[in-house]
């Protein structure tokens, strides 16, 4: 079950990169964030994407695809960490993001759907009561369902792989076109290059090695997902739950996905277990037609990196969504589109990529990276860390950064860029 719900959808094929070109602005990754922002910029720009492999076929295929502002990072610490007014505009951006999907569903047809998301907290009332109490005092007013869960009314989630293949002739695609430099405008694959006035990376994990410091600013996180078929539902829904090791679920036709066992890369702790027993206990009569396994960066301090990518060039990039990419995507897209046409977006500052990282994760991080770098290991080709042999999935994977190759050594997500 190596494919997932969404790849059974036919994707349009695009020829690689044969000649040096130029255009007004380059996008570098071919997930939803890449071709979001592509479409959008389209409108005013010459755009031209790349992609190393084919369009969605890392991240964005393997999404849930839950376009939704009650997410696993909680409001109450948001508020803590950076006072209200970021709070609240964090939580405006997750809406807008979702008006914004919204009228693309008057225009292309993608299973999008309006539903309610409920974030259930089993045994803690006094939790949910601080996080329903934090939320409305951003001048939000959620409800609380059956005294365990707070649910988010006209959220929404969709088929990702249906929205981008609406969107790909707007632009200039080329597929297995793989960027290794950025220098002076110029982007470069091994054989030619594209000049741009504006270069955008929307790569998941930035794959220059050390521009911005991302290795200190990112880890990755994997998810286990499977999807039964011929539920029983009353309404459609999305859910996810408030402690480490809650599973999370969306209703999508007749199927419900079901995922979780969220882990750090470099870790494999029961895998698939969590999950299937969830199906075995409470749905064992059901078809189990799709398994897959997804990962994505996470940031310091909970919000993403959408910004310069570093200073003095016209070089953006998007990353950090945090197991949230649908709506990250679409308020990055957003961002970029108001910057490069020289208008003021009222969330850029609050994901700007240069600002002051929390000093005890960054710690973590530092400190994760030294014993690896030493480790007699197989190395991993980004920054050199031993990478962790997964028997269970037959991969091996960077408990570093979160580079992870399969048994022959070709990488499955980045930010390693090279074959072993």
């Amino acid at each position: 079950m190596s494919k997932t719900i969404w790849q059974k959808e036919r994707m349009s094929t695009y020829e690689s990169l044969r000649n040096d070109i130029s255009t007004e602005v380059l996008v570098i990754g071919g997930g939803i964030c890449g071709v979001l922002t592509a479409y959008y910029l389209s409108k005013y720009f010459k755009v031209v994407l790349v992609e190393a492999d084919q369009i969605a076929s890392s991240r964005t295929g393997k999404t849930t695809a839950v376009i939704t502002a009650l997410q696993d990072v909680y409001y109450k610490d948001l508020i803590k960490r950076f006072g209200k007014t970021t709070a609240r505009l964090y939580l405006e951006a997750n809406l807008n993001a979702i008006e914004e999907y919204d009228k693309l569903s008057s225009i292309y047809e993608f299973d999008f759907e309006r539903v309610n998301s409920y974030k259930y907290f089993k045994n803690n009332q006094s939790k949910l009561e601080d996080e329903y109490l934090s939320i409305k005092s951003l001048g939000y007013t959620p409800s609380i369902e059956d005294d365990y869960a707070i649910c988010f009314s006209n959220q929404a989630q969709m088929n990702p792989l249906k929205l981008i293949s609406n969107l790909l002739d707007n632009f200039t695609i080329y597929e297995n076109t793989k960027i290794v430099k950025i220098k002076n405008q110029i982007a470069y694959t091994d054989k030619n290059h594209i000049k741009a006035k504006h270069i955008i990376v929307a790569t998941g994990y930035p794959f220059l090695r050390l521009k911005g410091l991302y290795p200190l600013k990112l880890t990755q996180k994997k998810s286990y997902v499977a999807v039964i078929e011929d539920i029983n539902k009353d309404k459609d829904f999305n859910a996810i739950g408030c402690e480490e090791g809650d599973l999370y679920f969306r209703t999508y036709k007749n199927q419900l996905i079901i995922g979780g066992n969220d882990q750090k890369t470099g870790k494999t702790i029961e895998g698939f277990w969590p999950v299937l027993q969830y199906i075995e206990k409470n749905q064992s009569d059901k078809r189990i037609s799709y398994q897959w396994i997804n990962q994505d960066c996470i940031t310091l301090d909970g919000l993403p990196y959408i910004g310069k990518y570093f200073k003095n060039q016209e070089v953006y990039v998007a990353t950090g969504f945090n197991l949230w990419g649908m709506t990250g995507s679409m308020i990055a897209a957003q961002i970029f589109k108001d910057t490069l046409l020289g208008k003021t977006n009222p969330y850029l500052k609050i994901f700007e990529p240069s600002r002051k990282s929390p000093i005890i994760p960054l710690l973590i991080n530092v400190k994760t990276a030294l014993v690896n770098l030493v480790k007699l290991k197989k190395r991993c080709l980004h920054l050199g860390c031993g990478l962790y042999y997964n028997k269970e999935e037959g991969t091996y994977e960077c408990p570093c950064h979160g580079s992870k190759y399969d048994k022959e050594g070709n990488v499955l997500f980045n930010p390693s860029n090279k074959n072993k």
